[in-house]
């Protein structure tokens, strides 16, 4: 959805980065670039550039890493920036534009898969794929109020719920076709919750 969830990288990480940051960074690359089984306190390290013995005095253990990556993605996602800023004028062929998904939400689906899976190692974990979800409808239904059509929870839940499952039946084989199914996914959820009347705009 082009709400726009910043998903961390080292090209926005600053050059005074703390070591800590360098690492989450690196974790979160390594889960959306290679998957979750390759987060390993080695790997993380050589992607980090720093030594393990630093990782391990951050981290001591592999879910102390886990932990520590899930607040990092959940906190960087809605970290404010001119991207995620909703405008002060929005229309409800705007927000409908904004809601549907593009090619770059492969990416923190993927992110968001992996810590789910890692609920099976370390439970904690749960707690920050709760918060994420809770951002998200929380910004879904602050799209609406702002446009003045206010949504239920089922309906948040509804699109939330269709954007998901879309991605991941996109996972099988994430082709231009697939993403192209998600999208009419996606536009068909919204013709439930979302009339059509461009010309509603709220100042």
């Amino acid at each position: 959805m082009n709400i726009k969830l910043p998903i961390p990288c080292f090209a926005s990480l600053k050059p005074d980065a703390s070591v800590r940051d360098k690492i989450l960074t690196a974790a979160n690359e390594i889960v959306l670039t290679i998957g979750f089984s390759a987060l390993t306190q080695q790997a993380v390290a050589a992607r980090a550039g720093v030594r393990q013995s630093h990782l391990t005095y951050y981290f001591p253990t592999r879910n102390d890493l886990l932990r520590g990556a899930a607040q990092f993605g959940v906190e960087a996602m809605f970290r404010p920036t001119a991207e995620t800023a909703v405008p002060s004028e929005l229309s409800v062929e705007d927000l409908r534009q904004r809601l549907m998904p593009e090619k770059n939400d492969r990416q923190w689906f993927r992110l968001m898969t992996g810590l789910a899976a890692a609920t099976e190692e370390d439970e904690s974990i749960r707690q920050w794929m709760r918060e994420f979800d809770a951002r998200i409808l929380a910004k879904l239904k602050a799209g609406f109020t702002l446009v003045g059509v206010p949504i239920s929870q089922d309906h948040a839940n509804f699109l939330h719920a269709t954007l998901i499952g879309a991605l991941h039946l996109d996972r099988v084989d994430p082709s231009d076709e697939s993403f192209e199914r998600v999208s009419r996914a996606v536009a068909t959820a919204l013709e439930v919750v979302l009339p059509r009347t461009p010309t509603s705009v709220i100042h």
